[in-house]
């Protein structure tokens, strides 16, 4: 279920974007990934309920796939920085965020992004 959930969100994402490669871009997918959590909860819990089983090569392709898109939206939009320490840092925010609003820690009824300034 958990790798099924992967896929989904993958496809969530690039819906959201196909190819980010912009500060802005990048912030549609994190809305879009907070949105996936707030839409389908049960599934988002049941994704990172338990460490990833590396004897389950589905769910290892899964994760591996949502981390190197993750990765490669970082060195598009951030060329020169280290790709694998900015992506998990952003990985964590978003991730973050959509737990702080389906635990109710934050008003889930607008998730989206502030405007530019």
């Amino acid at each position: 279920m958990a790798a099924e959930g992967y896929r989904e969100l993958a496809g969530h994402l690039a819906e959201a974007h196909p190819a980010p490669s912009t500060p802005d871009e990048l912030a549609a997918v994190a809305v879009a990934y907070v949105r996936f959590a707030l839409e389908h909860p049960a599934l988002f819990r049941a994704m990172f309920a338990e460490p990833c089983d590396p004897t389950s090569e589905e769910r290892v392709a899964a994760t591996a796939a949502i981390s190197e898109y993750v990765r490669g939206i970082v060195r598009a939009t951030f060329p020169g920085v280290d790709a694998d320490a900015l992506s998990t840092t952003v990985w964590a925010l978003v991730h973050g965020l959509a737990f702080l609003h389906l635990d109710g820690k934050l008003d889930s009824s607008t998730p989206r992004r502030s405007p530019p300034r």
